[in-house]
């Protein structure tokens, strides 16, 4: 596994997968998650973005339609998606 200590991710893509992650700050960044193992502990986000994908990905789409997790919100000054009659 990459091993990250006290560093600061900015504007960046952060893969987190295979990533041990301690005191870090991730900064505007895309962070993306697959479904692989990752380890953080007492880092900080402001204004990142996660990417799931893969499993990841699955598991969100089975805790959304399960109820358990809320969807995103549509980005800010895009359309609703139109009615189908």
């Amino acid at each position: 596994m990459n091993r990250h200590e006290n560093k600061v991710f900015e504007n960046q893509h952060v893969i987190l997968d295979e990533g041990v992650f301690v005191n870090c700050t991730f900064k505007n960044c895309s962070l993306e998650y697959s479904g692989g193992d990752v380890y953080v502990q007492n880092c900080q986000g402001e204004g990142c973005q996660l990417v799931w994908r893969g499993a990841a990905q699955r598991t969100v789409l089975l805790l959304q339609g399960l109820g358990l997790m809320v969807p995103p919100p549509p980005p800010a000054g895009s359309e609703p998606p139109s009615r189908v009659q």
